[in-house]
C-alpha cells in the first residue's frame, strides 16, 4: 500500500504541471494500492474546451508530473488509461531520476516581453534539432507574421461573448478574489499590472467590449503582438493527428519541462490551435500533413530576472480523494 506522506509529495509535485486556464481538473484517489486518477466534473471549459481535449491534456500533463515526481522517490509508475476514469497508476519496480524532475519547479508561463538574448537563439536552434514535433520559427519576418495571425485569431475569439465570459470567469483580476492563490490566471501570472488588470476587467465586459469593437478600439486593447515579437522564437508543438490528448499532454509537459531545461521561458498561445483559420493557415505555411495536429504554439525567449511568487494551487485536500 501506498504510504499516504508518499502520495501527498508525489501528488504536490504533479500538481506543479500546467493546465488549461490554470483549472486543475485533475484528483487523485488511493486504491487497493494503486492510484486511480478521476476528473473533477465540475472543472471544465465548456465553451472553450467543447470537446474536452484541453482538460484531457491537462490530466496527461499531471500524471507524466506525477511519474517523473515517482521517479525521483526511485519508484517506477505503470499508466493504463481508464475508460471510466482518467487513468490508473500501479507503482512498481525501481526508476532512475528522471533528467527533467529538477526543472518541474522553475517551469513558469511567462505573458512579459523577452530580453534579446544570443544563449535563448542558440538554446531555440538546438531544441529545433532534437525535438522532432517542434518546429521552430526564429526569423523575425515569421514572428511578426505570427503576431498579426494570433492576434487576428484572438479577436475572433473575443468577439464571442459566451467565450469572454467563461476566460473572465477564470481571471483572478484583484488579490482580492477568493481564489487569487489557489486556481485561474491571476494578474501577477499574466504580468499585469493592477491598473492594466483593473482595465482587462472593464473591457471584457458584456457589452462593453462589444461597444469598443464597434468603434474599431477592441482590436488594439487585446493585441499582443509587440509582445509576440519579443520571442525570440515561436515553437508550432504537433503531434500524430490520431494520438489520444492524454497521451499528447505527457509529451507536452516534457517538452515544457525541456524549455525550462534549455533556460527559456514559455508561454502558449493556444488559439493559433484552436482557431480553425489560424490553424490551417500555420499547418499549410509549414507543412503539417493531414496526419498531424498542432497542439499549441509556444512563444520562447529569455525572461527578465524577476521575483517568482508561487504558482496559485489547490491545497493537496481538495487533489486527493479519500
Amino acid at each position: 500500500m501506498l504510504d499516504p506522506r508518499i502520495l501527498r509529495t508525489l501528488v504536490a509535485e504533479a500538481s506543479l504541471a500546467p493546465s488549461v486556464h490554470n483549472i486543475q481538473p485533475t484528483r487523485w484517489r488511493p486504491e487497493d494500492g494503486r492510484v486511480v486518477v478521476t476528473a473533477d466534473p465540475a472543472r471544465r471549459l465548456p465553451i472553450g474546451d467543447p470537446e474536452g481535449r484541453d482538460v484531457a491534456v491537462s490530466h496527461g500533463c499531471a500524471v507524466e508530473g506525477f511519474r517523473i515526481a515517482a521517479a525521483s522517490q526511485g519508484l517506477a509508475v505503470e499508466v493504463a488509461p481508464d475508460g471510466s476514469d482518467v487513468a490508473v497508476l500501479t507503482l512498481k519496480g525501481v526508476a532512475e531520476v528522471d533528467p527533467l524532475a529538477a526543472f518541474v519547479g522553475a517551469r513558469r508561463t511567462y505573458r512579459g516581453r523577452f530580453e534579446a538574448s544570443p544563449s535563448a537563439r542558440d538554446a531555440c536552434a538546438r531544441l529545433a534539432e532534437t525535438c522532432p514535433d517542434l518546429v521552430m520559427l526564429q526569423e523575425q519576418e515569421a514572428i511578426a507574421d505570427l503576431a498579426a495571425l494570433y492576434d487576428d485569431a484572438s479577436l475572433r475569439w473575443f468577439r464571442r461573448a459566451d467565450y469572454r465570459a467563461e476566460l473572465v470567469s477564470w481571471m483572478r483580476l484583484s488579490r482580492r478574489h477568493a481564489d487569487w492563490a489557489r486556481d485561474g490566471l491571476n494578474a501577477e501570472a499574466m504580468a499585469m499590472s493592477p491598473f492594466e488588470a483593473a482595465g482587462a476587467g472593464f473591457v471584457l465586459g458584456p457589452g462593453v467590449f462589444e461597444a469598443l469593437d464597434e468603434v474599431g478600439l477592441a482590436r488594439a486593447l487585446v493585441a499582443e503582438a509587440p509582445i509576440v515579437r519579443s520571442a525570440t522564437a515561436v515553437a508550432l508543438f504537433h503531434r500524430p493527428a490520431d494520438e489520444p490528448p492524454f497521451e499528447t499532454g505527457r509529451r507536452f509537459y516534457r517538452v515544457w519541462l525541456a524549455f525550462t531545461q534549455a533556460g527559456l521561458s514559455a508561454s502558449p498561445m493556444a488559439v493559433l490551435a484552436d482557431d480553425e483559420a489560424a490553424s490551417a493557415s500555420l499547418r499549410a505555411e509549414h507543412g503539417l500533413g493531414l496526419d498531424r495536429r498542432l497542439i499549441t504554439a509556444f512563444r520562447l525567449g529569455l525572461a527578465p530576472a524577476r521575483r517568482q511568487p508561487p504558482k496559485p494551487r489547490l491545497p493537496l485536500e481538495s487533489l486527493i480523494l479519500l
